[in-house]
């Protein structure tokens, strides 16, 4: 039986990506940009835009925290596309 780790249903991503952040650990990062989108990298801010929170990439790639579907192997509970 396969089984995956997952964040609890509405849970966040935040607190995994702020460990991440904090130990400039890198991030393989599955979500949403109008379809299923990687990324990887070292996490360089999390901040606020809009009411939403962001991370930037050392790439300069920024992504809402809201939109990931999955972070070095966790998944959304509702991401069911593997």
């Amino acid at each position: 039986m396969d089984t995956r780790e997952t964040i609890p249903t509405g849970g966040s991503f935040y607190p995994l990506v702020a460990e991440l952040f904090q130990q400039q650990k890198k991030a393989a990062i599955l979500y949403d940009d109008n379809g299923v989108t990687r990324a990887s990298g070292i996490i360089e801010s999390i901040f606020d835009r809009d009411g939403k929170q962001w991370i930037r990439l050392d790439d300069q790639t920024e992504i809402r925290i809201d939109r990931l579907y999955a972070v070095n192997g966790t998944f959304s509970s509702d991401y069911s596309e593997c």
